[in-house]
């Protein structure tokens, strides 16, 4: 378990590095023709693959990134990479920074056997703790 969690950490670093360099090129590698991205906006908004890769070259750029808690879980041929991302997006004029919540699903290909980003989320993280508290208490594994 632990290998994959580490492939698929390197896999998600070449992802967001290739994001902020806007290399189309590298973004088109990494992830599968038939990606779709979540994003935690009022209302929560799709891109597809060919708009995410034209959306670095239309003003959507990452500035910075930063992993924090992450957890790779594998399923068969698919790998969910979860966990919190410190982010400094640009859209245009409009910033977006702070902690996010990130999911992804990782599926490996048939032909070349490569690991390909199949789907993201991405969504702000609450700053209120107390929710999180109450959650955590119910856990049975205390």
């Amino acid at each position: 378990m632990a290998d994959i969690a580490a492939d698929i950490e390197v896999l998600e670093t070449r992802l967001m590095r290739s994001w902020m360099a806007r290399d189309a090129r590298e973004l088109k590698a990494l992830v599968a023709a038939d990606c779709l991205m979540m994003f935690g906006t009022t209302p929560p908004t799709l891109l597809d693959r060919p708009s995410f890769v034209a959306a670095i070259d239309r003003g959507f750029v990452c500035e910075a990134f930063r992993f924090g808690a992450v957890t790779a879980r594998q399923h068969k041929r698919s790998v969910w990479f979860t966990g919190d991302v410190e982010l400094e997006l640009r859209l245009g004029r409009t910033e977006w920074r702070g902690s996010f919540l990130m999911t992804d699903l990782w599926t490996k290909t048939r032909l070349k056997r490569r690991w390909k980003l199949a789907e993201r989320s991405l969504a702000p993280l609450d700053r209120d703790e107390s929710l999180s508290a109450a959650i955590r208490a119910l856990q049975l594994w205390r």
